[in-house]
């Protein structure tokens, strides 16, 4: 509203509404000395009569309207103010939803795998990160020159890790180049992430050198370059996958060459003679590994090394696997290591039947591989999961003993996947920790079956120790062979059932085989057609397979998932091709796993290959 005035003498101009004074305030702007009223948001109480008074040394002259408001209160502003605010809390909200799930794909530093693979230190009273920090890197020991180090193909990734194969010139002094595999972080890991592969670094020091265990070879770690640890290289990949990949070849009673029997029984005779090693020698070696003294130095793989694809897989195989296994397991145990993920997945095989030990940890990415399942807000490997470790989180070498007796049903199922059809929920672990327990496969002898239930004992304690494992399938690997003079074995009569493709065996007297359990035991829902396969080995008695026989009693009236509903599963691969391992490509492997010994890789060592 506009008041124009004019006059001899200077008017001043006040303005009133409903006889009230009006002043400039919020919402109210007066301007042109007055003469100009604004309403900057017109509201329903603005609706009034508006009056413009004129005064100077003459008088006072008035001008007045009335003003009425029509529509909605501050439409228009409101609108405005609610477009704002709903932008604002939607941008919010995806910036919420963003922070969560880089949360979810990259799991805290708390929950970092810093072990050999997630092998840990057996922390007792010293949390795990201050024990590696006092463990050393002695870089004149380890450090590997980059440049002397050709990375080839990608064998394995995960979330933030990957492993490559690669060739090292000169790692080992008994040949110009050796084919070894490399542990490296992707790029743009996060300082949490180096620590861990630094910190798994020193615990491979730390444990030290073993026959049955993936060896360190090196390492790369200074600031030119990515940290990456030097391991091993095993030609034969995981076991679970040479397993699955051989079921067409498995003949379980194939001869084995005299070299082969030589090598069991030196096997077995190694592990016994490692159990007799004075304490000042254990002390003299844990001080050498402690300071880097304990190099893994690797003799060139013998030019005559059978080929494991051209040979046959045979039951001696299984139980030698399973005995190498035990070793490893009796060695980290014997350094204060656990494992926590010990499966099929996680052994690799190398040249002459030798089985090792890995973990390729951050080399998994446990968000896409089938074995991990997810319990609250982490996923673990259940299948192969300890109640106490399932419910109470606790871990301990007994724990791996639990996951040992899953490793055994891998062995002989020949890779299959552990409690087939049945649904892995919060039932599945709470019928676990009541007692339900899997039922053996059919390869497996009494023998087996009674160490299998032995390591799925409810309570921790009453679970065998690897040296006892040790003990108990080295007699098994032994009484396999020739039977030599020296060895008390004795066979007796035993009959083989056939009934309904069945591969329980009838009682014998060696082995005090229940009847009843045989009789109560149902055939496997898909078996393998080699029903002959346990014959030998469920009629040979072996010294020690009685050690916890008591344990046992009563199997046949033990629970197992075979007694619930089970729902058909299949096994699928996850969106980018990884196996259960999730260290190779599923789609590639299956199809090229028998032919691939015979494909040259194209940075693989050669005799003639050199600098």
């Amino acid at each position: 509203m506009r008041c124009r005035v004019a006059g001899t003498h200077v008017p001043s101009i006040l303005w009133y509404k409903d006889e009230r004074l009006l002043e400039e305030e919020s919402g109210i702007d007066l301007a042109d000395s007055n003469q100009k009223l604004s309403i900057q948001r017109v509201r329903e109480e603005d609706a009034g009569r508006y009056l413009c008074s004129v005064c100077n040394a003459k008088g006072c002259v008035n001008s007045s309207a009335s003003v009425a408001v029509e529509g909605s209160d501050d439409k228009g502003s409101m609108e405005i103010v609610i477009l704002v605010g709903t932008g604002v809390i939607a941008v919010f909200f995806w910036v919420l939803l963003l922070v969560i799930f880089c949360n979810m794909r990259r799991p805290a530093h708390a929950d970092i795998k810093t072990g050999y693979l997630s092998i840990i230190m057996d922390p007792g009273e010293v949390p795990l990160e201050e024990q590696c920090e006092y463990l050393s890197y002695d870089a004149s020991q380890w450090e590997f020159p980059r440049d002397r180090l050709h990375l080839g193909r990608v064998l394995g990734h995960g979330a933030f890790g990957k492993v490559v194969e690669a060739s090292a010139f000169g790692i080992n002094k008994g040949s110009s180049c050796d084919t070894v595999a490399v542990k490296m972080l992707k790029e743009g890991a996060t300082a949490s992430e180096h620590r861990a592969l630094m910190s798994e670094l020193k615990i491979l020091i730390h444990i030290g050198n073993h026959l049955n265990v993936v060896n360190l070879l090196g390492a790369c770690t200074k600031p030119n370059g990515p940290l990456m640890v030097i391991v091993e290289f095993c030609k034969y990949g995981n076991l679970s996958n040479f397993l699955r990949a051989k079921r067409e070849a498995f003949s379980p009673y194939a001869e084995k060459s005299s070299e082969q029997r030589r090598r069991f029984r030196a096997m077995v005779a190694g592990a016994r003679a490692d159990r007799r090693q004075p304490r000042s020698s254990e002390r003299a070696l844990f001080t050498r590994l402690l300071t880097g003294k304990g190099r893994a130095e690797r003799d060139p793989p013998a030019p005559e090394a059978e080929d494991l694809w051209l040979s046959p897989l045979t039951m001696e195989d299984l139980v030698c696997y399973s005995f190498q296994v035990a070793r490893g397991m009796e060695f980290l145990a014997s350094r204060k290591c656990i494992h926590r993920d010990l499966a099929a997945r996680n052994i690799l095989l190398s040249e002459s039947d030798v089985v090792k030990i890995c973990d390729f940890g951050l080399a998994r990415d446990i968000y896409k591989d089938p074995d991990y399942v997810r319990k609250g807000s982490a996923r673990l490997p259940l299948k192969w999961m300890a109640p106490e470790s399932i419910f109470d989180k606790v871990y301990t070498t007994q724990s791996d003993v639990w996951s040992f007796g899953v490793l055994l049903w891998e062995i002989f199922s020949l890779g299959a996947s552990p409690y087939p059809g049945v649904q892995i929920n919060e039932e599945f672990c709470q019928q676990l920790k009541e007692g339900t327990r899997m039922k053996a496969p059919e390869l497996a002898s009494p023998a087996i079956r009674r160490i299998m239930l032995s390591c799925w004992s409810g309570d921790p304690r009453e679970r065998p120790a690897f040296s006892e494992l040790v003990e108990m399938l080295g007699d098994l690997l032994l009484s396999g062979g020739p039977q030599e003079e020296e060895e008390e074995v004795h066979e007796a009569p035993c009959s083989l059932s056939l009934e309904e493709g069945s591969f329980w065996q009838a009682s014998t007297t060696a082995l005090h085989t229940v009847k009843a359990e045989a009789a109560e035991e149902a055939s496997w829902p898909t078996p393998l057609q080699h029903s002959v396969a346990a014959r030998y080995y469920n009629c040979v008695a072996f010294p020690g397979s009685l050690a916890r026989g008591a344990q046992t009693q009563g199997a046949s009236r033990m629970k197992t998932f075979e007694e619930f509903p089970m729902t058909p599963t299949t096994y699928k691969a996850s969106a980018d091709n990884q196996t259960d391992s999730g260290m190779v490509l599923a789609s590639e492997e299956l199809e090229q796993l028998e032919s691939r010994h015979t494909e040259a890789a194209g940075l693989r060592c050669s005799d003639t290959t050199s600098l």
